[in-house]
């Protein structure tokens, strides 16, 4: 078998040349890749990085909208050796300075070799090789670089919550086994598919849906994040068609799907063996909701599951056995209780330290790319220290915060995330699209927490603003400090999509959020 990534993908190419790598679904277009023009056209890509002066283990960054160009330019990278990473591509929604300003800061340090863009990206003082179909016309090709299992095969960046994006070093090896141990514990073959919105520039895109059709030669329905965000049924509609059997989909995804479909229109998606919650902590009523909506489509409780993964461990750490409901149990300060994550896939083991998950196995990452304290800080006696809270019961993982998301008031214990979750059904706040922050109170020197929310444009402020106090108080029993309605747009959010809990505690403690930030 195969022991690096460019020989899967060679293999693929020999064996199932005609068959369909990936349908390719944008701007009302559809294009259809195989495994044999899958190679072809990344090898073309491996030749235009030589003509570049790209040499093996040199760091090539793509930042590129919805196109198969981000497939070919991605591995082509590795078929030369030089370690791809791809990064997002500006939106719209994100404030340009910022990304700007991030971007530039993570180049200095990581000095990639080649930018792999379009003429319209904003500069970076890198040498640039434009994406065109040119570059697939010259037809010139290269031998592929003689990799090693344990060379580094790309990196994988953290979505900056927190800090600066972190590369994660993930080999050939690691990327390989993780992708059967995971298919293994959701019995995935060659014969299901996947259909996905997801960007690639997060783990769960880019490992659970790009990584393994590459690995296991598999079908993927590719559709454009920005399309699926104005018009999320458009997954729906790709799944009834394409009668595609795996989905992966952050908490938030759900509820979107839920809000953003007629009460009346009905898709048949019986085809589907799981919907997998990832990325953020699942929530038992989204669940609930998602399953009651689209019940007279095929979805069953059972067809709902959630894998707990993170970059660091290539992506799966535990997941729900398929087949039947998750487990929710109860928990302090969890109003719906807590949603199981599964037992660890095979090879990973788990241990709680002080509240912290901590994890061990054969597919934990080689460290963060030039970054050797932080990898010391992260990676203590070989296990891996991830920061979020959590328990185990009956074999199973809860996790149930993160370390820096946990805000002690009065003495108790809030996890700002519950806190989130208890306004965003507050009619006038926009869903996911509020963030709770914890600061210090300077007449008592004490920890407060401050809601930030957008709001709908009809929205009246001052009744809002009462409907979180009264809520929060209700559900939590913590009383807020302050609740700051913003307008759509104006909180800051990281390259994943989330909002920067972060980020937006500085703007908000400096007076800086375009609504002026006073809170009620």
């Amino acid at each position: 078998m195969s022991a690096t990534l460019g020989e899967r993908l060679a293999l693929h190419a020999r064996e199932r040349a005609d068959a369909t790598f990936c349908t390719f679904l944008a701007k009302g277009a559809t294009e259809t890749i195989s495994f044999a023009q899958l190679y072809d056209r990344s090898a073309a890509y491996a030749a235009a990085y030589a003509r570049e002066g790209v040499r093996p283990g040199d760091v090539v960054v793509v930042i590129l909208q919805h196109t198969p160009h981000l497939f070919y330019s991605f591995l082509g990278a590795i078929l030369a050796g030089a370690i791809p990473t791809f990064m997002p591509f500006p939106s719209p929604k994100q404030r340009a300075d910022l990304y700007l300003e991030d971007h530039r800061a993570l180049f200095a340090r990581i000095r990639p070799r080649l930018l792999v863009a379009y003429p319209e990206l904003p500069r970076f003082e890198i040498p640039t090789l434009i994406a065109s179909d040119a570059i697939l016309a010259a037809g010139e090709c290269v031998a592929p670089y003689d990799a090693r299992p344990e060379d580094v095969a790309c990196l994988q960046h953290s979505s900056g919550t927190t800090s600066l994006k972190k590369g994660v070093m993930l080999a050939h090896r690691e990327i390989l086994d993780e992708v059967a141990a995971y298919a293994k514990a959701i019995a995935f073959t060659d014969r299901d598919s996947i259909a996905s919105w997801l960007p690639l520039y997060h783990d769960m895109g880019f490992v659970a849906c790009f990584m393994a059709s590459v690995v296991l030669g598999t079908h993927l329905v590719a559709l454009d994040p920005f399309e699926w965000t104005m018009r999320p049924t458009m997954l729906f509609d790709a799944i009834q068609t394409y009668r595609t059997t795996f989905t992966w989909l952050p908490n938030f995804a759900f509820s979107h799907l839920v809000n953003g479909s007629r009460k009346d229109a009905v898709w048949d998606l019986s085809s589907v063996r799981a919907f997998i919650n990832c990325s953020e902590p699942c929530k038992a009523a989204t669940f609930a909701r998602f399953a009651e909506r689209f019940a007279s489509c095929g979805v069953r409780p059972e067809t709902l599951q959630v894998c707990y993964a993170m970059a660091e461990n290539v992506f799966a750490v535990t997941q729900t056995p398929l087949g039947r409901a998750v487990n929710v149990v109860a928990a302090d300060g969890f109003a719906d209780g807590v949603v199981s994550c599964g037992p660890p896939v095979d090879g990973v083991e788990l241990d709680i330290r002080d509240g912290e998950i901590c994890i061990r196995g054969p597919f934990l990452f080689d460290g963060y790319y030039l970054l050797p304290e932080k990898t010391a800080q992260k990676l203590r006696d070989g296990w891996y220290h991830s920061g979020d809270l959590g328990f185990i019961r009956d074999g199973e993982l809860y996790v149930t915060g993160r370390v820096d998301d946990m805000l002690i008031v009065g003495g108790r214990n809030h996890f700002a995330h519950e806190i989130e979750a208890c306004v965003n059904g507050i009619p006038g706040v926009l869903p996911g699209r509020n963030v709770a922050i914890g600061v210090e109170d300077r007449r008592t020197d004490a920890t407060v927490v401050v809601v930030l929310a957008e709001c709908a444009e009809d929205a009246d402020h001052a009744a809002l603003v009462h409907a979180v106090r009264a809520e929060v108080a209700a559900r939590i029993g913590l009383a807020l400090h302050a609740v700051v309605p913003l307008r759509r747009g104006e909180m800051v959010k990281t390259t994943s999509g989330k909002i920067s809990r972060v980020k937006n505690r500085e703007l908000y403690l400096a007076g800086l959020l375009p609504s002026g930030g006073v809170g009620r």
